[in-house]
């Protein structure tokens, strides 16, 4: 006799989205805490380099420091009142970024699993790596964007500062600044989403094989 009426399983379907709810939360329970405090961090050092050579296409100087308490000062070609500004990106918000790794990997780990493990991570790894740069690029400038426009500022994005220089074109600054939220926010999680859907659509396929009846 099956054990699924006694578990409340009604179908294979179902089982699979259980097993699949319990390998990734279980994986994520024990991933996250050593991403957040160990892994994040070591990315992120990687990454610095590229970083800074991205910024510099972007109008940045392509000078980023590490702060004593985490996290980088990424310098600017701004001034305020004659003085170089140097934007402090914390710790916290350059991790936060990176919580996109963690949760593929719990996805990964979690049955129906992608047959080809090693070529998924060879994909995916690059392109979240990419979607940081990119994502941090608009969170600097949407950073930067109310030091030059101050009436671009809310509540939850208080201006310091007053650069010298003239405004960014109102699209450029709505677009960085959009983008900040979305990079802070979203972003790492979708692009995390999009791409297990994307290499393993056989899994896709099973979990979600009841939704459209």
């Amino acid at each position: 006799m099956s054990r699924m009426p006694r578990l409340g399983v009604r179908t294979p379907e179902e089982a699979a989205r259980r097993r699949f709810a319990l390998w990734a939360g279980l994986s994520l329970i024990i991933l996250l805490p050593l991403w957040w405090i160990w892994g994040a961090d070591l990315v992120i050092a990687a990454l610095r380099p590229v970083a800074g050579v991205v910024f510099r296409l972007f109008g940045l100087s392509g000078q980023i420091e590490p702060m004593a308490g985490g996290g980088w000062a990424v310098g600017t070609h701004l001034t305020e009142a004659g003085r170089p500004i140097t934007l402090p990106l914390s710790q916290e918000a350059l991790r936060r970024m990176m919580l996109g790794f963690p949760l593929l990997a719990a996805f990964l780990i979690a049955p129906p699993r992608v047959e080809r493990i090693w070529r998924a991570t060879a994909i995916a790894v690059p392109i979240l790596c990419l979607v940081f740069i990119v994502f941090l690029v608009l969170a600097v400038w949407g950073d930067l964007a109310p030091m030059l426009s101050p009436d671009l500022a809310s509540e939850a994005l208080t201006v310091r500062l007053r650069a010298d220089q003239p405004p960014l074109p109102a699209f450029l600054a709505q677009v960085a600044i959009i983008g900040r939220y979305i990079g802070y926010s979203i972003a790492p999680l979708l692009t995390a989403l999009i791409l297990w859907a994307t290499l393993n659509p056989k899994a896709l396929k099973t979990l979600v094989a009841e939704i459209g009846k």
